[in-house]
This record gives C-alpha cells, sequence and structure tokens, in this order.
C-alpha cells in the first residue's frame, strides 16, 4: 500500500468516477483501475460498487478514504516541513482560483514564483468562490485566489487582501444606453456613466449565486430600490458577453473583463455607484507551512507591484 495509490482511491471517491479520478491524477484510467483493484485484493474487501454511471464507495471504502486522507495530509505536511530544509527546492502546492483574476496579473504572478522557485509543482483547481472556501474547509485545496464574499470568512480561515476591481455595464450596441456611450466618446468624455436606478426595467444576465459577483450585483440592484429581472445565469464572462451581444439583456462586469477582450457589438458605461469587488488568497490558519507562507508573502509582495 502506498501514497499514491491511496490518492487514486480518495479521488475516485471525491469524483465518483474512474474516469475523472484518473485524469485528475495524470494517469490512464486502466491503470489506475488496476491498482486499486490490487489494493482490494491485498485488504481483501472492496472499496467500491461500481455501476455504469461511476463508482461508491462501501463501507469499507469510506472508512479507507477517510484515514488514507489523513495520512496523505500528514504526508504532505511532512513532505513541506522538509522543503523548509532544502530552500523550497521542491514542494508542491494546490491551488484553488476563480475565473477572473486578472486585476492582480495573476499569470504573471504565478510564474515569477515558478522562475524564483522553478521546482515546486501546482496543481490548480477551478471553481467560484465560495466552493473553494468549502474546498479549503474539507482540506483539498491548499490557498486559493478568489473574490471576498459579502458575508464572514469561516473563522478558521485567514484572507489577504491582493486587489480590487470596480464593476461597469454591458449592453449591446443597439440598447438605447448605447447611444449614451456614443455620445461621450464622440465628445471625448472618459466614459458614459449610469446609475443603477435606471436600470430597474432592464433584463439581466446574471452570475451563478455561488459566485460573489452575484451577490454584489444583487446587493446593488437593492440598494437602488429594485428587485433584477435576470432573465439568464452563467458563470463564464465569455458566455455572459455573447448574450449581451444577442440583445438578450445587460450585464455587470468587473473591468478586468473589458480590458482583456474584445468586445465587438457591446457598450461599456461606468456604474454611478461604487460596485467593488476585492480580490485575495485565503488559506487555513491551521496548515501554514513553509511552502504556503511563501507563496502568501511572494502574493503579498507582488499585489504591491501590479
Amino acid at each position: 500500500m502506498d501514497l499514491t495509490v491511496m490518492n487514486y482511491v480518495v479521488n475516485v471517491a471525491d469524483s465518483g468516477n474512474f474516469s475523472l479520478a484518473a485524469a485528475a491524477c495524470h494517469v490512464g484510467q486502466p491503470a489506475l483501475s488496476q491498482q486499486i483493484a490490487r489494493l482490494e485484493k491485498e485488504l481483501g474487501v472492496r472499496l467500491f460498487y461500481r455501476n455504469p454511471r461511476g463508482a461508491v464507495p462501501t463501507e469499507a471504502g469510506a472508512e479507507f478514504v477517510r484515514r488514507a486522507r489523513e495520512i496523505l495530509v500528514n504526508a504532505k505536511d511532512l513532505s513541506e516541513a522538509m522543503a523548509s530544509y532544502a530552500g523550497f527546492r521542491r514542494g508542491t502546492l494546490t491551488l484553488g482560483l476563480i475565473t477572473s483574476l486578472q486585476c492582480i496579473e495573476f499569470g504573471s504572478m504565478l510564474a515569477a514564483f515558478v522562475h524564483t522557485y522553478p521546482d515546486i509543482s501546482f496543481s490548480i483547481r477551478q471553481f467560484g468562490t465560495y466552493q473553494l472556501l468549502d474546498m479549503l474547509t474539507e482540506r483539498k485545496i491548499d490557498l486559493a485566489f478568489l473574490n471576498l464574499p459579502l458575508q464572514n470568512l469561516p473563522p478558521q480561515l485567514s484572507f489577504e487582501k491582493l486587489g480590487e476591481d470596480r464593476y461597469a455595464l454591458a449592453v449591446s450596441y443597439d440598447h438605447p444606453l448605447a447611444a449614451r456611450a456614443d455620445a461621450a466618446e464622440k465628445d471625448g468624455e472618459a466614459e458614459a456613466v449610469v446609475s443603477m436606478r435606471e436600470l430597474k426595467d432592464e433584463r439581466f444576465i446574471f452570475h451563478q449565486p455561488w459566485q460573489v459577483a452575484s451577490e454584489l450585483v444583487l446587493a446593488a440592484c437593492r440598494d437602488a430600490g429594485f428587485e433584477p429581472n435576470i432573465v439568464c445565469r452563467s458563470g463564464e464572462p465569455t458566455n455572459s458577453i455573447y448574450m449581451v451581444q444577442g440583445g438578450m439583456g445587460v450585464a455587470l462586469f468587473p473591468e478586468e473583463e473589458f480590458r482583456g477582450r474584445q468586445l465587438d457589438g457591446v457598450r461599456k458605461l461606468r456604474i454611478q455607484e461604487d460596485i467593488i469587488k476585492e480580490v485575495g488568497v485565503v488559506w487555513r490558519k491551521d496548515s501554514e507551512s513553509p511552502l504556503l507562507t511563501e507563496m502568501v508573502r511572494f502574493a503579498k509582495e507582488w499585489s504591491r507591484l501590479v
């Protein structure tokens, strides 16, 4: 029994599927299945019920997963502790990311960290803020780069702000408000401005409920005195922009979405009221390792430079 096979079993339990687990472990599905079957034979118990839809842990399997998860966490903590003696020459961090991190230039930051510590490796998982917070508390990731939620963080987590971004309104080129944006551009003004109160009769394309962006925009609408008419929700900014282009409704995006892509057929207006997202890094207070601490320190230093 080794740590690699333990990790295979835990990933199958988490995903409920051998193929998904194999992809997450970067191994072929037949090899993963064979290793788990060999382990079951060695232990003399079945760990999973197999069915056409995937795999479900048996009672013995659930107990194995619980204990294996503890062993893997302890082994990782030990590895990271030893990395401090090696001057961060080795180590692995599992990062959780939201989709929009341009305001802190996350890609460049990670590249700079790898350049500084070339033998550090990363595993990246991309989800919404609340899913990432759950994954942190469940020890499925080491730290996360996300939006600060409106509600309080769980007490066992620490947050360090790295940057922020304002929200702006996107409308289709033939929307009545587009004329205001065109006029501002023609007159040489920086941006056209719209108040949230003017949007009470609009059809909105919203983020998904588990994204902080949805909370921010909903709160802004309610502060302006109305409940938004949400005609569609999408967790992907690209899909939302397509729907704005098609005239399905209006949407609010952080400024970084407008800077980071060509928005043909879309006009941008500045929101008069402040709708600001705070971006930062979150980690568990009880799992600070030398490598994790250095990653947080590096991110803080980077945020002062961008």
